[in-house]
């Protein structure tokens, strides 16, 4: 039976293009250009999964992981400048395939995390002590000693997560550790449970991640991402160092 393709509303069309941020994302070219005043489109709507299949492309693809039963599925579309459909189509390879698979998943993918950090707020004491990471010296974060196992992080860790963020970890928990576990007792004082709901807000995200089956490492960056996106910080390095807290505090990684 041949399958009809159906026509995407322009909502639907900005909803695609923004979601590989105007650009193709097999080249790089943006999929707009101006001329005279006046923005033209570059780009083609592709099906990644084809709508009808040709016979040397069911030889070609056959039991290759999909994105969704409909083949019409905006989850099954992506926006490529012109000559990379082209390039694409013909022929179409499993391998170039299984590559825009691999986006289009990843895409996918990060608007779900999106979604997640918006459903899953934090308390807003996270911010000052976000806020406090820019301001400390590094004397003044090792005024408390810490007895770290390095062994802890790394059982968490081992073996799914590149040795250079195990490392990242490791340093972040013996530099600020406890600087980190002296500004939540502060938080605690001065709001009474604030510290507890934090770590539990924390533990919840964890394990809502968890429960989707990633990867240990995608969990982590996840972890940070929202750090970073729930404080609104400009720095890169403080969500890095509260999720190494976390890792060590046991509210990330059993």
């Amino acid at each position: 039976m041949t399958l009809e393709r159906r026509s995407y509303t322009p909502a639907e069309e900005i909803a695609l293009t923004t979601q590989v941020e105007g650009c193709c994302p097999l080249c790089g070219t943006a999929l707009f250009y101006k001329k005279k005043g006046r923005t033209y489109r570059y780009y083609e709507l592709a099906h990644i999964f084809p709508l009808n299949l040709k016979p040397a492309e069911a030889e070609e693809l056959k039991d290759v992981e999909l994105l969704g039963a409909d083949r019409n599925d905006l989850d099954n579309q992506i926006p490529l400048c012109t000559g990379c459909h082209t390039r694409f189509d013909k022929p179409r390879t499993r391998a170039e395939y299984e590559e825009l698979f691999r986006v289009k998943r990843g895409l996918i993918e990060r608007a779900r995390q999106r979604a997640l950090m918006r459903e899953y707020p934090i308390e807003e004491g996270i911010h000052q002590i976000v806020v406090s990471l820019g301001n400390v010296s590094f004397k003044e974060s090792a005024e408390e000693d810490l007895t770290l196992d390095p062994q802890t992080v790394d059982a968490k860790c081992k073996a799914a997560v590149p040795e250079l963020i195990i490392r990242k970890i490791k340093r972040n928990v013996t530099d600020y550790y406890p600087y980190v576990k002296r500004e939540f007792r502060v938080l605690e004082e001065e709001y009474p449970t604030k510290s507890q709901l934090i770590y539990s807000q924390v533990r919840t995200f964890y394990l809502k991640q968890k429960s989707l089956g990633l990867p240990k490492q995608e969990i982590y960056q996840n972890v940070v991402t929202w750090f970073r996106t729930v404080t609104k910080t400009d720095m890169i390095e403080a969500p890095e160092v509260i999720a190494a807290f976390f890792v060590q505090n046991c509210e990330v990684f059993d």
